[in-house]
């Protein structure tokens, strides 16, 4: 995934985004997997989907930007700087599926924290889907 337009606009930052490679448009198990074992808390947090009102039953089936926003959201809520009764905001938005692109909102309360929330994000997803990537060739090439 890789990050374009950024936008700070009162109180939130829209981040223009470009999933680079269709097969990871949406996340999958393995990769939810990976992001619920190193980021518990993401099961629980509120999401309007359509399908239930957390983001744990739907993080497999969801889009890869929609993860991004809830990773930041979390990375950025257990910062220590924030105080527990900060509530984040974020929403996710294809602007084009079939070309990868889409806008993440996240509402903040020191821009630079969340600037590097979603950087952190954004990283440790492509990190994981590299290494599950590279699983996937080994396996294949045996």
């Amino acid at each position: 995934m890789t990050v374009g337009r950024i936008t700070v606009k009162a109180g939130r930052i829209a981040f223009g985004v470009r999933v680079l490679d269709s097969r990871h448009r949406t996340v999958g198990a393995a990769l939810a997997q990976r992001c619920l074992a190193a980021y518990p808390s993401l099961a629980r947090h509120a999401c309007v989907n359509g399908k239930t009102d957390t983001f744990g039953p739907v993080i497999a089936t969801t889009s890869l930007p929609h993860l991004i926003e809830h990773l930041a959201i979390d990375i950025e809520t257990h910062d220590a700087g924030n105080a527990p009764t900060t509530t984040f905001v974020g929403a996710t938005t294809w602007i084009d599926e079939t070309q990868g692109t889409a806008v993440v909102e996240l509402s903040f309360v020191d821009d630079l924290a969340t600037l590097d929330a979603f950087n952190r994000a954004v990283r440790f997803v492509n990190d994981a889907i590299a290494e599950l990537d590279a699983r996937v060739f080994r396996i294949k090439e045996k």
